[in-house]
């Protein structure tokens, strides 16, 4: 089964460059998204499995995001984004629901291998299944990063809509005009 993306390659690079410029601005080498809506305009990523721990890495010197989620959503990430196979990652899913574990403990354990584990981190401390036990098991696992909140990066990005997201928006606003002249 194809998944018909909605918007072309060249509107996610040119949304990427935009994020990558306001990180460089706040002060950020690494942001790490766990809002689906972030997660989604900056990749494609469409899933409904926002509930449980998944995240989008964006790094000042990579050109392509990291996506890290459950094993059941890889096929969903393959289908909805154009990220390579090496940028979509599961992690264990015995760490769901531990006591002890967390997926963040692997997240945790991902920046490090790729040599960002000292680097200045934003996460979106206002996302809403971004939880206090999943911040601090990040925390944990990286003593010497310095986290920051990111306060709407992304989301501030998203205001500024590009020509392709406008074709929608008036395709859109012609649906709802014209369902409105039926009723």
């Amino acid at each position: 089964m194809d998944f018909e993306k909605p918007f072309q390659p060249a509107e996610y690079r040119r949304r990427i460059q935009d994020v990558k410029r306001r990180m460089e601005e706040a002060g950020f080498d690494l942001l790490i998204c766990q809002d689906p809506a972030n997660m989604c305009w900056l990749t494609g990523y469409d899933a409904w499995s926002f509930y449980t721990p998944q995240v989008v890495l964006l790094h000042l010197k990579s050109d392509t995001p990291i996506w890290i989620g459950r094993l059941v959503d890889v096929n969903g990430a393959r289908a909805t984004t154009d990220l390579p196979a090496e940028n979509i990652i599961n992690f264990s899913d015995d760490r769901l629901h531990h006591v002890e574990l967390h997926p963040y403990d692997e997240v945790s354990e991902i920046i490090k291998s790729r040599g960002w584990g000292s680097d200045r981190i934003g996460v979106e401390l206002d996302a809403h299944f971004y939880t206090a036990r999943a911040h601090q098991h990040l925390v944990n696992g990286l003593p010497n990063a310095k986290f920051s909140d990111s306060r709407g990066l992304v989301n501030w990005a998203r205001l500024v809509k590009s020509d392709a997201e406008l074709v929608y928006m008036r395709e859109a606003g012609r649906i709802v005009s014209h369902t409105m002249r039926q009723a």
